[in-house]
């Protein structure tokens, strides 16, 4: 990220050039993604203020990309996207920083509910537009998709994005030409240009930023080397800013300070016995941040991971005086490179992640040791949701992060295998942290267990056949081992040894072996009581309302034991039922919390229609369970190549990625637009709830609830029919055998009350 108060500097001393978008025709642009997608989400107009308040993923994200790789088509500009991978080792004490953080943001989220509910709409927009808590990792099978559709070129890098676009921009086949990304780019010796901004929304002349660094060299009178440690002390996403040099005039005073000690080194080492400095390490974090930028790694184009300064050449010498004419050898490189960026993970896994096979998380847990759970949007402060997140989806030992780690570490080197992972919960700051085990004898058995899943392509092809049916997903894996005999076919044979080969065929096999890791499948390869259930709900859907993501995860819940009706630690949020009694109630509660399972057809424009505490709440469950299920299936097809149980040397490794179920995460959406449907009928019907749907008036009341839905929601794409489609998805779920046991007395409860005022 950019270097803290460099921005200011460039525009006050008028070191930023720009340029017609026109002149970078016909030539290849590497884009720092990470850099890109935080123009868009975090600045105007394309941020979207009340993710924070709604969950899931930007609505008008979409459209924005496209249009903005149409500007670039059209001026011949080859975009080539370069997305962060896994995080270096951090040894500087960033604990209590982001604590303070995380205090600040849940503080924020809590006022700007209390203001929202106190009718003060603007102000509490303004707290939640800067509150998203949007990961970048989350908008990546968003933004893939869109590359995968219109043949825009990425790669993941191994660690940080600007070391690999620099290495491609360096590489003799100069694989781009220019860079766009942060300013800290230029920390690296020989970079001498960046493009820092492009104004892609210009109808008539788009154009673009870029800064100098031999300017900025002459300007400030600093060498390369001299520069490198001013960008560090100052600080960004990858150094802490050095404690002396935390003022208003912090760029002048550490210039200054640089100069007069010659070096940062010597000038850190100045101020090593202040409490500031000496409490958080600094001497120590300075030296590892240097080593990190100027002997980065990076993905070279023979599959290897490699320091940058070995796999790419020295650029030319500047005649200027200001270049630092050493150009590091592999004798310069430290041998403990691994304290500093991470162990070494097989070679193959770098790729696989480059090429979108699947997403850092589970690689960043293992390598780091550790996973940080933070808040999630409702702050959490429900005891249901932390033993969820605790229990449920972290700590279990056949539960998706302890069998993804199991994934992961049962086919890398031994060392994997032992490498303790700790969980980290926000509300748990004073509390020793308890081991994830991953490599117990349980979660291992699991995991080698369904390596038995190699269904050959003919199988696959035949059940296409015999359900009529064009994909690959739950409904078909399902349906291919819904009796005895048909899962009889997909048991391997005695002796017998496949390799997949095929897309279609791994993305069954991976589907299979997810729906044995959670339980849906027995070992046998027939159905549990979780997968009868889940199979009559899909085949009493309609095909098209694509449901079978939602029923997938209304079973987990109901598992979990978190989907009912009851309030969360007998706390009623905002948002909620607005009529009756408790019981009626817990009724519209409990279709609420069903509905918000389903995505809704949007728009591509910014969430502007109510919204609800109460279904945030929940969201939060559906969200981190989404995104937990998410990782457990991109690992699942990680390991199955690393297993050799398919075949490695492929090109459809995206496509792999894009075919598997939980490609998006929902928001509250569905669960708001039933709120107020039900909420405008009552309201219509003198506050009373439709008991009998002959009654008169009863119809006129309903296509006038169904108006007001119109009305509300200019966000969503036909919400009558939405309404019609999410009273369907209550339908499949209420189908005989569909719900399990346990909420079988508060669905007939909910759907006496509901009946008689459905559309």
């Amino acid at each position: 990220m950019p270097i803290k108060h460099l921005d200011n500097y460039l525009v006050d001393r008028k070191h930023l050039q720009t340029q017609p978008l026109h002149f970078l025709t016909d030539s290849r642009l590497g884009i720092d993604a990470s850099y890109y997608l935080t123009q868009l989400t975090e600045t105007p107009p394309s941020r979207e203020p009340l993710l924070a308040a709604t969950g899931g993923l930007p609505l008008a994200l979409t459209s924005r990309i496209e249009s903005d790789l149409r500007t670039l088509e059209k001026l011949r500009i080859k975009p080539v996207f370069v997305f962060p991978g896994l995080l270096p080792n951090r040894r500087w004490k960033q604990q209590q920083h982001q604590q303070h953080e995380l205090n600040e943001a849940m503080r924020d989220r809590r006022e700007a509910w209390s203001k929202y509910e106190a009718g003060q709409e603007d102000a509490a927009t303004k707290l939640f537009e800067a509150r998203s808590g949007l990961q970048q990792w989350d908008l990546w099978r968003m933004v893939l998709r869109i590359f995968r559709h219109r043949n825009v070129e990425f790669i993941v890098a191994p660690y940080v994005a600007w070391a690999q676009l620099i290495y491609l921009q360096r590489h003799q086949k100069a694989y781009i030409h220019a860079i766009y990304g942060p300013t800290d780019t230029l920390l690296y010796p020989g970079v001498d240009k960046v493009i820092t901004s492009l104004d892609l929304t210009s109808n008539n002349n788009p154009t673009f930023n870029y800064v100098v660094k031999r300017s900025i060299l002459n300007d400030l009178g600093l060498t390369e080397d001299q520069f490198l440690d001013v960008g560090i002390l100052l600080g960004s996403d990858h150094s802490q800013t050095f404690p002396p040099s935390m003022h208003q005039e912090a760029l002048k005073q550490t210039v200054d300070m640089v100069k007069y000690y010659k070096n940062g080194h010597t000038a850190v080492s100045a101020f090593a016995d202040q409490p500031q400095v000496k409490g958080i390490q600094y001497p120590d974090h300075f030296a590892r941040t240097r080593c990190m930028i100027k002997y980065s790694l990076i993905l070279s184009s023979d599959g290897v991971v490699v320091p940058l300064p070995i796999a790419s050449p020295s650029p030319a010498t500047h005649s200027h005086s200001n270049h630092h004419p050493h150009h590091p050898t592999a004798a310069d490189i430290p041998s403990d490179l691994h304290e500093i960026f991470t162990h070494r993970l097989p070679d193959e896994i770098y790729f696989y992640l480059s090429r979108g096979l699947l997403g850092p998380q589970a690689l960043v847990w293992l390598t780091s040791g550790q996973i940080i759970e933070n808040p999630p949007l409702d702050n959490g402060e429900i005891n249901e949701y932390r033993r969820f997140i605790k229990e449920v989806i972290t700590e279990g030992q056949t539960g998706p992060r302890a069998t993804g780690l199991a994934l992961v570490s049962s086919v890398a080197h031994n060392f994997w295998s032992k490498r303790p992972v700790t969980a980290h919960f926000w509300f748990e700051q004073s509390t020793p942290q308890k081991t994830i085990l991953h490599n117990s004898q349980q979660t291992v058995q699991l995991t080698e267990r369904v390596s038995s899943w190699t269904v050959p392509y003919a199988i696959v092809e035949e059940e296409l056949r015999m359900q009529n049916s064009s994909t690959i997903d739950f409904a078909l894996c399902l349906g291919a081992t819904a009796s005895e005999k048909l899962a009889a076919r997909t048991r391997p044979k005695n002796g017998q040894t496949i390799t997949l080969d095929k897309k279609d065929e791994v993305v069954a096999n991976v589907i299979w072996r997810f729906l044995e890791l959670r339980g849906f499948l027995l070992n046998s390869h027939s159905h549990s009581s979780l997968a009868r259930a889940m199979f009559v709900a899909i085949r009493t859907a309609r095909v098209n309302d694509k449901f079978q993501d939602s029923l997938y995860l209304f079973l987990e819940l109901v598992r979990a034991g978190v989907m009912h009706g009851h309030l969360w630690s007998g706390r009623a949020f905002s948002g909620g039922p607005s009529f009756g009694t408790d019981d009626e109630k817990s009724c519209m509660l409990l279709v609420m919390r069903v509905l918000s399972i389903v995505p809704l057809s949007f728009k591509p424009q910014p969430w502007s229609a109510p919204l609800s505490r109460e279904l945030l709440v929940f969201n939060s469950f559906v969200r981190s369970l989404t995104r937990a299920l998410r990782t457990l299936l991109e690992v699942t097809s990680l390991n199955m190549l690393l297993r050799h149980d398919a075949r490695q040397n492929r090109e459809d490794l995206l496509d792999i990625n894009l075919s598997l179920p939980f490609q998006s995460e929902v928001n509250t959406g569905f669960g708001v637009l039933a709120k107020v449907y039900l909420d405008a009928l009552t309201h219509i019907n003198n506050r009373q709830r439709v008991r009998d749907p002959n009654a008169e008036g009863v119809k006129e009341a309903k296509a006038m609830a169904l108006e007001i839905c119109e009305e509300t929601f200019p966000g969503v794409k036909n919400p009558k029919q939405e309404v019609e489609r999410g009273f369907r998805f209550w339908d499949v779920l209420h189908s005989e055998g569909a719900v399990l046991r346990e909420l079988i007395d508060q669905f007939e409860a909910a759907e006496a009350w509901l009946a008689p005022m459905r559309p």
